[in-house]
């Protein structure tokens, strides 16, 4: 009976250890576009086990153009998506979409137009015609022309054919694309593009993010996060390994991409990710509310509408709720307990402590009377409603603001801000209010003899006794010295332009930028023809007239970014951050004629010389300046009215 009982044993021991220990879980992951380097941490985490240790099986399926990664993942078909920042805006919408981590920590679309055709923004773009996916993963292209006041009318809408010769025929003006591939295929091709990215226009968005559903998360958020951690080890392995993930792209998964294609994405896609910079997957909750403020701003959404339970932390963190009927009893025994410790004490010992505190009220009262006193007079603080009128002002307010408190009571707060104030530092305070959440941020006022006066402030909602925000109170610095200090130090007091010690700064500044993230900028050196012919014939008062007159055309006739400063003497200095040579040299061209053709008083007209360089291969930015000048001066020498680079500059 024993030999028996031990080869059942043996048996039961043999059966159980031929079964799997760990059966892998078949999951879809559903991607956003055509096998690629794009996707390159994916294939790591599948090939070199990642999933597998994570539990998971995994079908990487490349994406069918007719259909939304979005919908796949919500229908079920598949598990996890790769998306874009739209995924905020349909979750604001009412999708149950849950973003996972970032991959990219910029977005890589952008508009290409053809460098021949001279389309250097997007205001150039109205009445053109514009290929891009309409409604798909097109989040940063929607807030750019929304941010900048651009309407779906004012311009030709082409829906995407994904055929990149369409660009290259001419059949379409611009043509979304990533910038991470395709700008590859036209270099291959021998046509310069120009690169209209909506970063260089405020609109910072991530790119390729890993998301799924609320369902899938609610059900088990431990085996998201496992899915996200697997991704994460996969696209480490992938940037430090780029030519092994290449091999398996065409190997294994499409071999529609040439090996040097799909280097030049590798390399595209690092600048992307910013794996040096920040962890692979990090999201930050700040940046999705920037998000959808934009979103909020540009009317996409109702302004009530929440991203709330769009990050997996949302799942992850929530705190374990105790049953309802505990809670209960835990406030009835704390109310019983207090009702005996009530009654516990004698009745002399209450009349002795209500006379104690009596007299140290009293004592708290005086006190705090004189404090109150003390902030009023030397405290710049306000009250309003919930229309923004004042309902109570500090008489430090009202010396800085030159009114009574009669006066302001009932006065919009707007009213009191100077005309100059961008509503978007406005809006961006009112949604921060909305929320319930407070605001600080620096505040441009006029007081009541139409002096300009500068607020460090803080603003806080006021809540009621339900909990309700009935109002709001602000509590400022005034700064207008340090303020007007910063402007004096940084200005030229003729032109009203960046003066040469700020250029220098900015000089600096993008130097180094260029040099950390790999980008290029420019500068253009502007030199007047002639000009001390018109010293000499008109005086120098009318010289000065001419230069403030150059100087408000130069800063009304480029971009916000770029930097717009008096180099000395008649010469001025343009410097164009994100912008090739071949660009800054065609925007020089454009202020060129406009030059010509401005009147200028008695003067008449006068022209300017132009000389360009690029940072691409200089070693300092004395080398840079200094490429600028040689260009400028061969300018001068070969006739003036004219732009020089460094190389022959492309002009329209």
């Amino acid at each position: 009976m024993d030999r028996l009982q031990r080869c059942s044993a043996a048996f039961i021991f043999l059966f159980c250890c031929s079964l799997p220990v760990n059966s892998a879980e078949k999951v879809v992951l559903q991607l956003k576009w055509l096998h690629q380097f794009q996707f390159a941490g994916f294939y790591a985490a599948k090939e070199k086990g990642f999933y597998s240790e994570a539990g998971f099986d995994v079908e990487i399926r490349e994406r069918d153009p007719a259909l939304a990664p979005m919908d796949e993942v919500l229908s079920g078909k598949a598990d996890f998506g790769v998306s874009d920042s739209s995924l905020i805006l349909h979750r604001m919408r009412g999708k149950p979409v849950v973003v996972l981590g970032a991959i990219f920590q910029h977005s890589p679309l952008v508009l290409l137009t053809r460098a021949q055709d001279n389309l250097l923004g997007p205001f150039e773009l109205k009445g053109k015609r514009i290929m891009f996916q309409k409604g798909i993963d097109d989040a940063t292209l929607t807030a750019m022309f929304h941010q900048l006041g651009i309407a779906d009318d004012d311009f030709v809408h082409v829906p995407h054919n994904f055929d990149d010769n369409a660009l290259l025929n001419g059949e379409v003006d611009a043509m979304s694309a990533y910038l991470t591939d395709q700008p590859y295929f036209y270099q291959q091709q021998g046509m310069a593009v120009h690169v209209i990215n909506p970063l260089n226009y405020g609109i910072d968005f991530y790119g390729d993010m890993l998301f799924t559903s609320e369902e899938v998360v609610r059900s088990d958020p431990h085996r998201a996060e496992r899915f996200l951690q697997a991704s994460v080890r996969g696209w480490q392995y992938a940037l430090e390994h780029p030519q092994e993930v290449i091999e398996w792209i065409q190997s294994k998964y499409s071999e529609r991409r040439t090996r040097e294609r799909l280097q030049f994405e590798a390399e595209q896609t690092k600048k992307m990710i910013l794996p040096g910079l920040v962890e692979v997957g990090h999201t930050h909750e700040g940046r999705f509310r920037r998000i959808a403020d934009i979103y909020q701003q540009q009317n996409l959404v109702p302004l009530n509408a929440s991203y709330d339970g769009v990050i997996l932390d949302d799942y992850l963190n929530q705190e374990y709720r105790l049953p309802l009927w505990f809670k209960v009893m835990t406030w009835a025994a704390g109310i019983l307990l207090l009702a005996a410790l009530m009654l516990l004490g004698s009745a002399h010992r209450l009349k002795t402590l209500v006379r104690n505190r009596t007299r140290e009220l009293d004592q708290a009262n005086a006190q705090l009377a004189r404090h109150v006193g003390i902030v009023d007079q030397h405290v710049i603080s306000t009250q309003s409603d919930l229309d923004y009128k004042f309902t109570a002002v500090s008489s430090a307010f009202c010396r800085l603001s030159g009114y009574t408190e009669e006066e302001l009571i009932g006065t919009h707060s707007s009213l009191h801000h100077h005309p100059q104030l961008g509503t978007e530092t406005l809006e961006a305070m009112k949604n921060e209010l909305k929320k319930g959440r407070s605001w600080s941020g620096i505040l441009q006022c006029q007081a009541k003899d139409k002096s300009t006066y500068w607020l460090d402030s803080h603003v806080d909602p006021v809540l009621d006794e339900w909990g309700e925000v009935c109002g709001f109170v602000s509590v400022s610095q005034d700064i207008t010295d340090k303020k007007r200090i910063e402007l004096l130090s940084k200005t030229d007091k003729l032109t009203g332009l960046f003066n040469r010690l700020h250029l220098d700064d900015v000089l600096d500044h993008e130097f180094r930028r260029a040099k950390r993230y790999g980008v290029e900028f420019s500068v253009v050196l502007c030199d007047l023809d002639n000009f001390k012919s018109v010293n000499d014939s008109y005086g120098h008062l009318v010289g000065d007239q001419v230069l403030t007159s150059i100087a408000h055309l130069l800063r009304h006739n480029s971009r916000e970014i770029d930097a717009v400063g008096r180099w000395g003497g008649e010469e001025f200095l343009l410097i164009c951050p994100n912008t090739a040579a071949e660009g800054a040299g065609q925007m020089a061209d454009k202020l060129r004629q406009a030059i010509e053709v401005l009147e200028l008083g008695e003067v008449g007209h006068t022209t300017a010389s132009f000389g360009v360089a690029g940072s691409q291969g200089k070693a300092s930015v004395t080398d840079l300046v200094r490429a600028a000048d040689e260009a400028l001066y061969r300018a001068k020498k070969t006739g003036k009215n004219k732009v020089e680079g460094e190389e022959p500059l492309k002009m329209a």
